[in-house]
């Protein structure tokens, strides 16, 4: 199929699941103003694991069952596609400030409306609706849109169609270079709009100065206990058929492969160097995106080509390194670092701007008075501080590498010789189906930072308690 005929079905899909997902986020967005204070973070870590776990692995669990079931593998893909795009758009809403207008002032103005019915009065009805609900639902639909349009291991894994895919195979096959740019401008064209708003309101966001304590205070309208229910039910089912499901499928005959990879002992060298490859890279690319976005006061012009995606990212990467200027640098970290950075640099903003509006900012302000008094309850609020304000950003950290971690097309185009991440090689080997060996290789090199996040944290509660037991 041709590159227009992908990237329109592509968009067809796209628009359809942001319009399905779009009552879930309002139901799952009521139903976190019911949860109490202390059960929030449960609440948020079960919606955000959908979309934080490995892509890969996801495609890679279902791919025996598309494959098996041709044609309900674009069902099976859109619906796990699905899972993954409403906890972006939840989360969007969640960060976003009140409406300009709330419901109030609209019923007001639908009273006059009713009441005089003048063309004037319509207009400033559709006024109330455009600078109230409207603008509030356009950031969240927009960034569920780049997510689905841009999405890229599920089509290539359940053999779907995907624009994203297409470029991947054409590059295999040697499709030239100026073609390629040529090809992809169509996909380029059609995502320019929306992520320019993206880039918009990203940039009105990081603009605001006002204390973002207070947007996950309000709730205007109270949910029924239905709507509650509602948004509760579709946050387990999505961490049962995004996260539970697929570990699952990959996970039963991992105690086999294990065995079978501790036997290999050259295959297990070479995983634990593309662990460590990996990793460096990762956690690079994160502490620089994230010391990048800590000193931007508002975006700036490198923040919007991240959002076109790592895929066409990692594609200017390549035609700019090959350039006879920067061709020394081709084959080194620098390329792959470089996009990773620009890739992450939109999704570091977003986590920040998340971070704001979760920071009860009076309670580290106490926190912080009673840890410089000297007292004897300064390690307790040192402690409280740490739960407070630094472990979050910790954990914010962490997942902005992870990110960098599992991305495939960055690893894909740019490792350098000899530098070749993991995940390039058992993307190519998932292809072939599961067995017990190659699930055991993927979650050892999925679950490895997560275990070393785990391990600093456990540590960190340690040291805290010894130091308490020593005062």
């Amino acid at each position: 199929m041709s590159l227009t005929a992908t990237c329109w079905w592509t968009l067809v899909r796209t628009v359809v699941l942001c319009l399905l997902a779009w009552p879930v986020c309002r139901w799952i967005e009521r139903s976190f103003h019911e949860v109490t204070v202390g059960s929030r973070w449960w609440f948020l870590i079960a919606l955000l694991m959908p979309f934080c776990f490995p892509e890969l692995l996801v495609g890679y669990a279902f791919r025996d069952l598309a494959l098996a079931h041709p044609k309900w593998a674009e069902a099976l893909c859109s619906g796990l596609l699905f899972v993954r795009i409403v906890p972006v758009g939840a989360i969007a809403l969640l960060a976003a400030p009140p409406s300009a207008v709330d419901s109030f002032a609209i019923h007001c103005r639908r009273l006059i409306v009713r009441h005089r019915g003048s063309r004037r009065d319509w207009i400033e009805l559709a006024k109330c609706y455009w600078h109230g609900p409207i603008m509030r639902v356009l950031p969240a639909l927009a960034l569920m849109s780049v997510v689905a349009f841009q999405e890229f291991e599920l089509a290539a894994l359940l053999q779907t169609l995907s624009w994203t895919d297409w470029f991947v195979t054409a590059q295999r096959l040697g499709l030239e270079q100026g073609e390629m740019w040529r090809q992809a401008l169509w996909p380029l064209a059609w995502q320019l709009p929306v992520l320019v708003g993206v880039f918009c309101w990203l940039t009105a966001q990081r603009a605001q100065t006002s204390d973002n304590a207070s947007r996950l205070e309000f709730a205007n309208e109270r949910a029924n206990r239905r709507v509650y229910w509602l948004g509760m039910s579709c946050v387990v089912a999505f961490l049962i058929a995004g996260c539970l499901v697929p570990l699952g499928f990959i996970g039963w005959r991992t105690v086999e492969g294990f065995a079978m990879l501790v036997k290999q002992r050259s295959q297990l060298t070479g995983l634990i160097k593309e662990i460590a490859i990996a990793g460096a890279i990762a956690v690079s690319a994160g502490l620089t995106v994230w010391a990048i976005s800590s000193r931007l006061r508002t975006m700036t012009a490198l923040g919007l080509p991240g959002l076109f995606g790592s895929l066409l990212l990692s594609l200017g990467c390549v035609a700019a390194f090959q350039s006879s200027t920067l061709h020394s640098l081709y084959d080194t970290p620098v390329p792959w670092v470089l996009a990773l950075v620009v890739w992450l640099l939109p999704r570091a903003v977003i986590l920040r701007l998340w971070l704001n509006a979760l920071r009860n900012n009076s309670a580290i302000h106490t926190a912080m008075l009673i840890r410089h008094s000297g007292g004897r309850e300064s390690q307790r609020a040192s402690s409280l501080l740490w739960q407070l304000r630094d472990q979050p950003q910790f954990l914010a950290v962490s997942l902005v590498c992870y990110w960098a971690y599992c991305d495939l097309p960055t690893a894909y185009l740019l490792a350098p010789t000899g530098m070749a991440s993991g995940l390039v090689r058992l993307y190519n080997f998932m292809h072939f189906g599961r067995s017990a060996a190659l699930s055991a290789e993927a979650l050892l090199f999925f679950g490895t930072p997560l275990v070393c996040v785990f391990l600093l944290l456990l540590v960190n509660r340690t040291a805290i308690g010894l130091l308490s037991v020593r005062r």
